[in-house]
């Protein structure tokens, strides 16, 4: 039986490669974030939405979150009513519209960033840390570039979907 990487080109291989890396590399820290949060008893999403809702453009709609969070609004959903059943977030009904609805951030919310932010900070900077701060920065620009061709190929808006500055 012949491998499956037998008739493959060095850069297909290279690129298959990178994406497993990729792929790895994502998993392994989510799953390192996600048992530094567990103490304080927040996930990865929703440490990341709440740190949206606290320095994201306001007003907050579910349809700015979905983009911050690289999502579709419909699946925003679950996330949104368990954060509201904790007491961290608050749908409210926009005054101009009464149609749209806001997402604002309770105290009880802010509070729990707080936390959030004590708990996976260190498990950030620990993934991190095999780096110089020059390759954090060429780091961050690579992935900056994939993260926008990425969304743009999903029909998103990558400044949109910016929480920070490039």
């Amino acid at each position: 039986m012949e491998s499956g990487g037998a008739n493959r080109t060095k850069p297909e291989m290279a690129e298959i490669l990178v994406c497993g890396l990729l792929y790895q590399t994502f998993t392994a820290i989510f799953k390192e974030t996600e048992r530094a949060l567990a103490g304080v008893g927040v996930s990865g999403p929703q440490a990341f939405a709440l740190n949206c809702l606290k320095y994201g453009t306001a007003p907050m709609t579910p349809a700015r979150l979905a983009s911050y969070l690289a999502q579709e609004s419909q699946s925003l959903t679950g996330l949104l009513d368990r954060m509201e059943a904790q007491g961290w977030v608050r749908r409210v009904r926009d005054l101009p519209d009464r149609r749209s609805l806001r997402i604002e951030l309770t105290t009880i919310g802010e509070e729990k960033l707080v936390e959030a932010q004590a708990a996976g900070r260190p498990a950030m900077l620990t993934a991190l840390s095999e780096l110089t701060g020059g390759e954090v920065q060429q780091l961050g620009d690579l992935l900056e570039r994939i993260r926008t061709a990425a969304l743009l190929r999903l029909g998103l808006d990558p400044d949109a979907a910016r929480v920070w500055s490039a």
